[in-house]
C-alpha cells in the first residue's frame, strides 16, 4: 500500500508538471484570477488544468476564455442545504399539504417559535464548487453551452461577455448543479423559431401551463431539482424561474434571475426571469397570474440580479465570512438593477462607527428586514445608492444576529427628500 501510494503521488506530481508546462509554453499569462483559483484548488488542480489544456490543444480561444470564466468563479459559488431548526438544533419539518396557504404556515411558525423559544433556518451542509466540480463536468458543460450560443439561429446573437454572464453559467443560485442543457433541448426544441422574443414568450407560456406557483413552497429553503419540479408540476418562485432560465439558456437565449427580496408593507418578495436581448434591451417574463408589473413603484425598494461572476466590492466579498449578514445581501454575488425597473434616489444617514455595516430596512411580514447595505465613511455618514422612492425605510445594524434599529423611520420621496416619519 505504501509503495502504491508513493507511485500515485509521483504520477500526480508528473501530471501537474506536464499540464503546467503545456500551459506555460503554449499560452503564457493565465489570468491572475484563474491562477488564484488553480492555486486554491488543491488536489483538483490537475483536473482544472486538464480543462484548460483541452481547449488550448484544439485552439478554441473562446472556449478557453469560457473555461477561464468558470474556473475563476469556482470559489465564489456553492451549493447549500438548509433546514428549519429550534434553539436545540432539532429539525422542524413542515408538511405544506396540511396548510391552505403561506399565511397559515407563517401562523404555525409563529406559534412554534413562541413555544420553542426561537426557530431559524440553518445550513446543514455547504459544498463549494471548487471542491466538487470535476473536469468532465466542466468540459461537457462548456462544449454544450458554447454550441447553444454559436449554433442558435436567432436573427441576432448576444456578445461574448453577455454569453459568459447569462448563458454559460451552470447554476443560477445555490441549487444542486446538474447537466441540464440537453434535457431541455430535447424537451423544448419544438418551440424554437428564429426570433428570440417570440421563442421566449412561447416557452414562458408553455412552462406556465406545466408548472404552477405554490406560495406554500416558499418555506422550503432549498431549490428543487429539475426532475422534482417537472414531476410535481409546481414550485415556488425561485424553483420556477431557475427552471425557465435554464431552459432558455439551453436554446442559446441569455437570461437572468431578477428579484426583490421583500415587498414593502407586505409579505414575501418576488422573482422573475429577464431575457437579456442585444442592444441593451430586456424582456421580463412573468407567471400567468400576473397582469401588472411585478416591481411597482412604491412597493419595491431594490431589484437585484443574481450574478455568477465575483464582485470584489460586494458585501459577500469584503466581509469576514464569520460575520453574520442578511441572507440576501452577504451570502452571494448580485448586481443592483433597481433603476432598470423603477425611479430611484440616493440617500445618506449619519453613522460614525466605520467598523460596522449599516443597512436600510423595509417593513415586511410585521418586521423590519434589511434590503441594502453600506459601509460608513470618514465623513460620518453611510451612503445608500439607487434606492426605490416613495417608500418608508429604517436604518438598522445587525447585532448578535438580531436586527437593531439605529435611527428613526423616514420616507424617501420621489424627489429624493428624506422625510422623517411622524407618529
Amino acid at each position: 500500500m505504501l509503495i502504491r501510494k508513493h507511485i500515485l503521488t509521483i504520477l500526480f506530481a508528473a501530471l501537474l508538471i506536464i499540464f503546467s508546462g503545456c500551459l506555460k509554453s503554449k499560452r503564457p499569462g493565465i489570468p491572475d484570477e484563474v491562477q488564484q483559483s488553480l492555486n486554491n484548488a488543491g488536489i483538483r488542480k490537475p483536473g482544472l488544468m486538464k480543462v484548460l489544456l483541452t481547449y488550448q490543444q484544439h485552439q478554441d480561444s473562446l472556449k478557453l476564455k469560457s473555461a477561464y470564466y468558470l474556473i475563476q468563479n469556482l470559489e465564489n459559488n456553492y451549493t447549500i442545504k438548509m433546514s428549519l431548526r429550534d434553539t436545540s438544533e432539532n429539525i422542524i419539518d413542515i408538511d405544506i399539504d396540511k396548510f391552505s396557504n403561506y399565511a397559515a404556515i407563517q401562523e404555525y411558525k409563529d406559534s412554534i417559535e413562541i413555544e420553542l423559544g426561537g426557530i431559524s433556518y440553518k445550513a446543514d451542509s455547504i459544498w463549494l464548487d471548487v471542491d466538487t466540480i470535476n473536469s468532465e463536468f466542466l468540459i461537457e458543460h462548456i462544449d454544450n453551452a458554447y454550441d447553444c450560443w454559436q449554433n442558435s439561429n436567432w436573427d441576432s446573437k448576444v456578445d461574448f461577455n453577455t454569453y459568459c454572464n447569462y448563458i454559460l453559467p451552470y447554476r443560477l443560485a445555490n441549487e444542486e448543479i446538474e447537466l441540464s442543457n440537453k434535457h431541455f433541448q430535447n424537451k423544448y426544441n419544438h418551440l424554437i423559431s428564429n426570433n428570440i422574443i417570440e421563442t421566449s414568450t412561447i416557452l414562458n407560456s408553455y412552462i406556465n401551463r406545466l408548472i404552477s406557483y405554490d406560495e406554500r413552497l416558499m418555506v422550503n429553503p432549498n431549490s428543487q431539482k429539475i426532475n422534482v419540479t417537472e414531476e410535481s408540476g409546481k414550485g415556488n418562485l425561485i424553483d420556477i424561474n431557475i427552471y425557465k432560465i435554464k431552459a432558455l439558456r439551453s436554446m442559446g437565449i441569455a437570461a437572468a434571475l431578477d428579484y426583490t427580496p421583500y415587498y414593502v408593507d407586505s409579505t414575501l418578495g418576488f422573482y422573475s426571469t429577464t431575457v437579456i436581448l442585444p442592444n441593451n434591451r430586456k424582456l421580463i417574463l412573468t407567471n400567468s397570474s400576473e397582469h401588472t408589473t411585478p416591481y411597482p413603484q412604491g412597493k419595491v425598494a431594490k431589484v437585484y440580479r443574481r450574478s455568477h461572476n465575483n464582485d470584489p466590492v460586494s458585501l459577500f466579498s469584503i466581509k469576514n465570512r464569520k460575520t453574520h449578514t442578511p441572507p440576501f445581501l452577504g451570502n452571494y454575488n448580485y448586481l443592483d438593477v433597481t433603476d432598470e425597473y423603477i425611479h430611484t434616489a440616493n440617500v445618506s444617514i449619519d453613522f460614525t462607527d466605520t467598523t460596522q455595516f449599516v443597512y436600510l430596512a423595509v417593513y415586511n411580514e410585521n418586521e423590519w428586514k434589511p434590503i441594502e447595505w453600506a459601509k460608513p465613511g470618514n465623513d460620518g455618514k453611510a451612503h445608500f445608492f439607487n434606492m426605490g422612492t416613495e417608500i418608508n425605510y429604517k436604518p438598522v445594524i445587525i447585532s448578535d444576529k438580531e436586527v437593531v434599529s439605529i435611527g428613526d423611520e423616514f420616507f424617501l420621496s420621489i424627489d429624493g427628500d428624506k422625510i422623517r416619519k411622524e407618529y
